[in-house]
């Protein structure tokens, strides 16, 4: 079996996955790992495993076979975490988070986390782009987002961009909220907050950050800030030959997140100047990485892992799993997302059938 064609597995064998990762007595949930769960259905929790879901049968390009009660199903657990302020996140998430956020908080001397308000942004995120896949308007508006160009100012002025992973993260959801929005001047705001990031754009390296971030940071960076582009149709940006020596030089093979980060550069890079550069060992460097992510799947299981041969233990650190050698649905999702960009790099997306979300 050559290298592309283990790809066309997966067809049948991740939607098998994700029906025995369906909760039995809670409409719309679905377990995280396939057995290590810590919490079960009987708790108030599992919001990002329904987000990941959606999008792993929308990535498969099967979410249009499911049943319309399949999907209002999924879409009323997912509306059930909102509040007032229109923030959808997960409670036990927070409650589980507590100790080790706070503990970030001391380590990093960084406060923006400490009353877990960036990970409730980020899980609105999540949260409100799996209900736009199901077509479905949230109950409530979410207005928690900048009004101003002074507001968007400090918004960005505020988060540690000498660690541009998270930094880069939060760009990515203030953009993707902006163009969700109902705001009359959101596409003055949009283009106000690229041109402040673009100032911080390495010439060097193509990359998005301030001070001497880690190789690993500068390519997780540029994937953050990507996605917001992406989602604020804003896909335009400076060095992006810089970016693919970036990539080509990285090694990032921890666990999912960097797998994928490394291939959604690579392949918005490449677009950026048509394969005029480098191209034949960005394509070598798209294959090696499937040789990688076959290390992380279960066939007889049907789902990838977050970490090679464990799922994984902690969301927005909380720890949900007892991290068993098992697939689990977020390692699935990111794992999934990624083979729909490489089956664009090597031209068969189209007969594979797997499709890219919008972030």
């Amino acid at each position: 079996m050559n290298n592309t064609e283990w790809l066309f597995t997966l067809k049948k064998d991740i939607p098998r996955f994700l029906e025995t990762m369906k909760g039995t007595s809670v409409s719309g949930f679905f377990r995280y790992s396939l057995t290590g769960d810590l919490y079960g259905e009987e708790k108030y929790w599992g919001l990002g495993n329904t987000v990941f879901a959606v999008k792993n049968y929308y990535m498969l390009g099967i979410l249009d076979t499911l049943s319309e009660e399949e999907k209002k199903n999924m879409a009323d657990f997912i509306k059930s975490f909102q509040i007032d302020d229109g923030s959808i996140y997960d409670p036990l998430i927070k409650k589980k988070a507590w100790l080790r956020e706070k503990a970030g908080v001391v380590k990093h001397r960084d406060f923006n986390n400490f009353f877990h308000t960036q990970t409730i942004r980020a899980e609105t995120r999540q949260a409100l782009s799996a209900l736009n896949i199901l077509e479905v308007t949230p109950t409530i508006s979410y207005k928690n987002i900048p009004h101003t160009e002074e507001e968007i100012d400090e918004y960005l002025k505020i988060l540690d961009w000498t660690k541009p992973w998270g930094a880069g993260s939060h760009f990515s959801h203030l953009l993707f909220f902006l163009k969700h929005s109902d705001l009359k001047n959101k596409e003055a705001l949009i283009d106000f907050a690229v041109a402040w990031v673009h100032k911080i754009q390495n010439r060097e390296d193509g990359s998005w950050y301030k001070g001497a971030p880690t190789h690993v940071q500068k390519v997780n960076a540029a994937m953050k800030i990507l996605t917001g582009l992406k989602a604020a149709e804003r896909m335009y940006f400076h060095y992006p030959d810089k970016l693919i020596d970036l990539c080509l030089e990285a090694d990032n093979n921890r666990q999912a997140c960097d797998n994928f980060n490394i291939i959604y550069v690579l392949n918005y890079a490449n677009k950026m100047l048509r394969g005029s550069y480098r191209n034949r060992e960005i394509q070598e460097a798209a294959r090696r990485r499937l040789d990688i992510y076959r290390q992380y799947y279960f066939p007889k299981r049907g789902g990838f892992s977050f970490s090679h041969h464990k799922a994984n233990r902690f969301y927005y650190e909380a720890r949900i799993t007892r991290g068993f050698d098992e697939p689990d649905i977020h390692g699935t999702c990111l794992f999934l997302w990624g083979i729909s960009i490489i089956a664009q790099m090597l031209d068969v997306d189209k007969e594979l059938g797997f499709k890219e979300h919008t972030p």
